[in-house]
């Protein structure tokens, strides 16, 4: 776990959006106070799990929650489909499959890309246990025509096939440890919970309209609704996904009991108070009820299976799907992720084009795997998100900068 605190790749996590840009005024989550937040809440998980059933063993998923986005490029999920899209595009001439997904990244930096005290080592060295409950699709990438799901979400390289390979220790399957289960949950409620607070403090997100207190909904609480809900059910059908609306409605009316918002946030004392209190509130109503399924000699790594209520889960993703809908998806945000995209999407092709380019680290790594692409690529996913910036407007012509400065050697 230190290995991961003490790399470059962690600190670069400050600098690398949640949602919203890392530079945003305001005091928004960035990828590091999120995975931090991950970190917390999987150890308080795996420490109740321990204390009932033997493990899983609570080190090990803080270890694998606080790597889980260290592969995640500038400009979150914006970045991620740039340079996915860049490469495919790139790669399709020559018929190559692998690409870019933040899962496999995080994966590549463990294993190769990231630097221990270790002289003739690459990566962190750390544990099977660990890099396998940190790694959330444990296969390559797979043609879109023989599995849609596995050609979008995937966390293995080709590059990385070997060290995979070393992880599983001949495990063929595609389970992955009840470590992981935890990582991955404890990742799901904390976006839901603390980005929907982001919001709600900067008042994109309308909670007071959503969750009134008891007795005092009305047209506007049933308007909003509608409205929120309107818009789940065109997202989900458009992605021919089934949509209950009924069944979400009933979801909604649960988590108003945790919430309970009286009026928009005011910035007053009591506000924060308040805020804090509901945001408690609501992580104990999502891992309160959580158990294991112990299916092995013991409840770590393949030995157990989380277990999550059906309407916990389904509650957790409307919550998150507040985010798609008051901030994702708002004409102010869409215009600022056509930027992100662009930058990311000219950085690499500029520098694929411009080996010369590449840093001194990324050029020791491309004459190790002679893949040009994937170099650049590492080089742009490395960036913070002000790097990013500087770095598109020196090579652009936009901003030269200084010849005397060493930022990119």
């Amino acid at each position: 776990m230190d290995r991961i605190l003490y790399s470059t790749q962690w600190r670069a996590l400050a600098g690398k959006s949640q949602v919203v840009a890392s530079a945003e005024l305001g005091a928004y989550h960035t990828r590091l106070t999120h995975s931090m937040k991950v970190a917390q809440l999987g150890r308080r998980m795996a420490e109740r799990l321990e204390r009932r059933y033997g493990g899983p063993n609570p080190a090990l998923v803080e270890a694998a929650c606080k790597a889980h986005d260290i592969g995640h490029p500038p400009f979150g999920h914006a970045g991620e489909t740039a340079l996915r899209a860049t490469m495919d595009e790139l790669h399709f001439a020559a018929g190559v499959l692998d690409s870019f997904e933040g899962n496999a990244q995080t994966l590549h930096i463990l294993t190769f890309l990231a630097a221990h005290k270790y002289p003739g080592h690459r990566g962190l060295h750390l544990t099977r246990a660990c890099l396998d409950a940190a790694t959330k699709y444990p296969w390559e990438r797979a043609p879109l025509d023989v599995d849609r799901a596995r050609h979008a979400k995937w966390g293995v390289y080709a590059v990385d096939r070997q060290a995979f390979a070393w992880v599983r220790a001949g495990r063929g399957d595609d389970a992955v440890p009840v470590e992981e289960q935890v990582m991955d949950w404890a990742d799901d409620v904390t976006y839901a919970c603390h980005d929907v607070e982001d919001f709600y403090r900067t008042g994109l997100i309308p909670l007071a309209a959503l969750f009134p207190p008891a007795g005092a909904a009305g047209g506007d609480t049933e308007r909003e609704t509608w409205r929120f809900l309107d818009y789940v059910e065109a997202k989900r059908r458009g992605a021919g996904a089934d949509f209950d609306r009924d069944e979400a409605a009933y979801l909604l009316a649960d988590i108003a009991k945790a919430l309970s918002i009286a009026g928009p946030y005011s910035g007053r004392h009591e506000d924060d108070v308040a805020v804090n209190a509901r945001t408690a509130k609501l992580i104990d109503h999502f891992t309160r009820d959580i158990e294991l399924e112990v299916v092995g000699t013991a409840a770590i790594r393949y030995g157990a299976r989380l277990v999550v209520a059906a309407e916990r889960r389904a509650a957790c993703e409307l919550l998150k799907e507040l985010v798609w809908c008051y901030v994702i998806d708002r004409p102010a945000l869409a215009t600022q992720q056509h930027g992100k995209r662009r930058i990311v999407s000219e950085l690499l092709r500029w520098t694929h084009d411009a080996p010369q380019l590449l840093p001194a680290d990324r050029a020791e790594e491309l004459d190790l795997h002679g893949d040009p692409l994937r170099a650049a690529a590492d080089h742009v996913a490395s960036l913070t998100e002000d790097q990013a910036i500087a770095l598109h407007r020196r090579l652009s012509g936009t901003s030269l900068g200084s010849v005397s400065d060493n930022v990119w050697l």
